[in-house]
């Protein structure tokens, strides 16, 4: 299936978030310590309040280390790429991302992160979207659950 560039930008993007939970760049001597740094894959996704196809999202996977998110398509081709701040003092976590590839480097993307063991659930405001107050996407926005690489069917 072939998809707009567009979708595979907001696609990255989103990966790329939740990538970046790990990663706690910015973060106070103060807030807790998030790890979230390994490869995940996305079992679930939402876009402007609806659910995003399957299709899309299977055979992608994101790799989060403490400062940047990545997002490969099913050849490991980089399709999404970003660093990010995370605050941790409150929850659920608020996460800043930046774009580092093409085509919107620079382009800033704020929203929440919730963790549970192996499961990350992110959801962010799409460009000239608002930052979203709660887990349900609504105008210009995007969620994701994903699931850690190797623990599908853990408990968490």
């Amino acid at each position: 299936m072939i998809y707009s560039s567009t979708a595979k930008a907001y696609l990255a993007i989103s990966v790329l978030v939740l990538l970046a939970m790990p990663a706690c760049t910015g973060r106070s001597p103060d807030q807790p310590k998030a790890d979230l740094t390994g490869e995940y894959r996305i079992i679930s996704g939402e876009r402007n309040g609806a659910p995003i196809d399957q299709g899309e999202l299977t055979d992608t996977s994101v790799y989060i280390n403490d400062k940047i998110i990545i997002v490969y398509d099913k050849e490991r081709k980089e399709m999404f790429a970003s660093t990010y701040t995370l605050e941790t003092n409150q929850k659920p976590w608020h996460v800043t991302m930046i774009s580092t590839k093409s085509p919107d480097v620079g382009a800033i993307a704020k929203g929440l992160v919730e963790a549970d063991q192996n499961k990350v659930k992110l959801i962010y405001a799409l460009p000239n979207g608002q930052p979203p107050t709660s887990f349900k996407a609504g105008e210009q926005q995007q969620m994701f659950v994903m699931e850690k690489a190797g623990t599908a069917g853990a408990k968490g």
